[in-house]
């Protein structure tokens, strides 16, 4: 059962609150684990896992979201739930380290928790939202909502840039030592309060009737389809990328810290910087999608991903330091800009409304396993070439560099893809080196989610 017009209103402003407190929890907590990881004195493993293995358990929640939805009628306190976990899980956080007993394992198993009720609560929220936005309104209020996150979270990794910068010892000095915490509690503690906010706004939010999503038999029925067998080779594509990717991307966080010798709040400057130009550039890349098509820009953007390392490598070459992270991280929020949005072009064309769903939770569980892999690769690399960060840069470019030669033959051809009005985005976090994470919420369609 459709929401009265004034209900549905009502739920859409108090989402436009939600999704700010929930942004803050971002910006505020999850972006700053891996910098917390370098401080507690994480081994070249440990800093990989912090990334790669939170990222490949998570999509196990939107898998089991996926379950729920099968079986549930009511998503709403579904998604609090959720959202109330990751709160829990930041309060664990600050209690463990104010007692002396957070290591990095427990920060990893922490961090890993706290990204599986998030890719769940992700999952059943935008099925909830996706049927509960009227289409004509759809674009328009997720773009202004996207608009209220990305600015929420800047601010917020800007405001916790600043509490470290005051709170805690210089970072090069206080790496692998565990020394000061203080200002990892306050913005965890400010974290998790965010997000029972977030909780409170959820539950105060109507909901209509759910009458569940379709079963699994209808992907796999889709998969033997040509159209199918063209999205499980993009599927496969994309997940080569993040291996690739994840190769170098847990690094670029203790090399900042402690070979550039940043400080807090210059590293915040170039965190949020990478997040910036993600968001600047992500309508320019919609207008080239539209003009050149999803698959010619998917190709360009593959290979300037591939090329992300490549800035890093000026450290020694050129004099300030700060300024070529902040030019790295530019280039880097950029490219991953492109590349999501040409990637998810694609893959809307190369599927059906009805498997969607299914196929964008197989999309997370390819790319979070194939982001731990190249995690536990690059920590391998890492050791290899003497603990040496340019050399394991270097060769993340390189091996990036021939899989997005694959990318032209590889990418469905029977379609033209999605244009930039059609794909509906929606803010679901972040990562390191690639800024704010998006995924679309196909409009119309009874069983929208990611």
């Amino acid at each position: 059962m459709t929401l009265p017009a004034a209900e549905a209103h009502r739920a859409m402003r108090l989402s436009l609150f939600e999704g700010a407190c929930w942004a803050l929890m971002v910006g505020l907590g999850e972006t700053y684990f891996p910098a917390n990881a370098v401080r507690l004195g994480a081994s070249p493993v440990e800093l990989g896992l912090v990334v790669g293995l939170p990222l490949c358990l998570g999509a196990a929640g939107s898998t089991a979201a996926l379950a729920l939805l099968r079986r549930a009628r009511r998503r709403r306190p579904l998604v609090a739930l959720s959202a109330g976990a990751q709160s829990a899980v930041l309060l664990s956080l600050v209690v463990l380290d104010g007692l002396g007993q957070l290591g990095p394992r427990l920060l990893i198993a922490h961090a890993c928790v706290y990204q599986m009720f998030g890719m769940g609560s992700a999952t059943m929220w935008s099925s909830w939202y996706g049927d509960l936005v009227p289409a004509a309104e759809r674009g328009r209020y997720f773009a202004r909502r996207n608009l209220h996150v990305q600015l929420a979270t800047l601010l917020a990794a800007l405001v916790a840039g600043a509490l470290l910068q005051v709170l805690e010892p210089h970072a090069a000095e206080s790496a692998a030592s565990a020394a000061g915490g203080l200002g990892f509690r306050t913005i965890f503690a400010a974290a998790a309060v965010a997000r029972l906010a977030s909780v409170t706004l959820l539950l105060r939010s109507p909901e209509q009737t759910f009458r569940g999503i379709s079963g699994a038999a209808r992907t796999l029925a889709f998969l033997g389809t040509e159209r199918g067998r063209g999205a499980a080779r993009l599927l496969a594509l994309g997940a080569l990328i993040q291996f690739t990717a994840y190769i170098a991307s847990p690094y670029f966080t203790p090399f900042m810290l402690t070979d550039m010798r940043l400080t807090y709040l210059q590293f915040t400057i170039a965190t949020v910087t990478v997040m910036a130009a993600k968001s600047f550039f992500l309508p320019r890349w919609g207008r080239a999608i539209d003009t050149q098509g999803p698959r010619a820009t998917y190709a360009l953007c593959a290979t300037m991903v591939a090329l992300v390392p490549v800035p890093w490598l000026l450290h020694g070459v050129l004099p300030a330091p700060f300024l070529i992270a902040v030019a790295a991280q530019a280039y880097s929020g950029m490219s991953w800009a492109g590349y999501e949005l040409s990637y998810f072009s694609v893959m809307l064309s190369s599927s059906y409304r009805r498997t969607r769903p299914q196929v964008f939770a197989a999309q997370n569980v390819c790319n979070g396993a194939a982001q731990l892999l190249g995690s536990l690769a690059g920590a391998a690399l890492f050791g290899l070439v003497g603990r040496h960060f340019l050399l394991l840069f270097a060769a993340s470019a390189a091996v990036r560099l021939s899989v997005a030669m694959l990318a032209p033959s590889w990418l469905p051809r029977a379609e033209e893809g999605v244009g930039r009005r059609e794909l509906l985005l929606r803010v679901v976090g972040v990562r390191p080196s690639g800024g704010l994470v998006h995924r679309p919420i196909d409009a119309g369609d009874e069983t929208d989610n990611t």
